[in-house]
């Protein structure tokens, strides 16, 4: 017995690496039939409609980046550095990127006609599109199956974005797989102007060693800090 749409759609959106091609087709069909005109081969809305929802998806995609960085990046990411990977995480060119690495043909269809026929698919649209189509996911599903989908099909891109990952990150990982308190960072100083300050680091690790890191800013500071530690344990994370 075939489970009804909905169901089948939730299911898509709750795997971990979700078929986002397959959704996208399921959705579009699920909601002309719906709302729109049945069989119609693109999402069957008006333009002011698709910017309600792109408007929505906006603010849903940015609640759910903040949420990530906040509970699941490393903690010693300061306001600054989760501002700047959130907003290039979400712009209009990073969301127009995710979209380009799936089948355009499949993509296309979250783009209704009375958009296509303008004749530009700049990244404007289709970041748009990508917005609009989870804004209507989120009025469809709510907040918790939005929020595991976007992270699957985002997870690769925020780790690339992660300025932290080669050193801060690796650092952390090491001593969390031998079950050992997490390194310590501590500010020494802060010298200079604030539009010209310069901070110096130190890190203290739970085997005891201590690194000391310099840079324009606290968080770089911290990054050149976890990096001198990081070619310490380099040999013992190799092992």
């Amino acid at each position: 017995m075939n489970m009804p749409q909905e169901t089948r759609l939730i299911d898509m959106l709750r795997g971990p690496d979700p078929d986002i091609g397959r959704i996208i087709n399921s959705f579009v069909g699920r909601f002309n039939a719906s709302y729109g005109t049945p069989g119609t081969d693109s999402w069957d809305l008006t333009k002011e409609d698709w910017e309600r929802y792109e408007f929505l998806g906006d603010r849903v995609l940015n609640l759910i980046v903040a949420q990530s960085l906040f509970t699941i990046r490393d903690p010693v990411m300061d306001e600054g550095e989760m501002t700047r990977v959130l907003g290039e995480a979400v712009a209009n060119r990073a969301l127009d990127a995710l979209m380009r690495r799936y089948d355009p043909e499949v993509f296309s269809r979250l783009i209704p006609a009375a958009i296509s026929r303008q004749n530009t698919y700049g990244k404007r649209i289709t970041g748009g599109a990508f917005e609009a189509f989870i804004g209507a996911l989120y009025c469809e599903f709510g907040l918790d199956e939005v929020t595991g989908f976007v992270m699957a099909v985002m997870r690769d891109a925020l780790n690339d974005d992660n300025p932290n990952r080669n050193a801060i990150g690796r650092l952390q990982e090491f001593y969390q797989k031998r079950g050992e308190t997490l390194p310590e960072y501590r500010e020494i100083s802060r010298k200079g102007p604030d539009h010209k300050s310069s901070f110096t680091v130190k890190i203290v690790t739970a085997d005891g060693m201590s690194f000391e890191g310099k840079g324009p800013s606290l968080a770089d500071a911290k990054k050149d800090a976890a990096q001198r530690a990081l070619e310490k344990v380099s040999k013992k994370m190799a092992n």
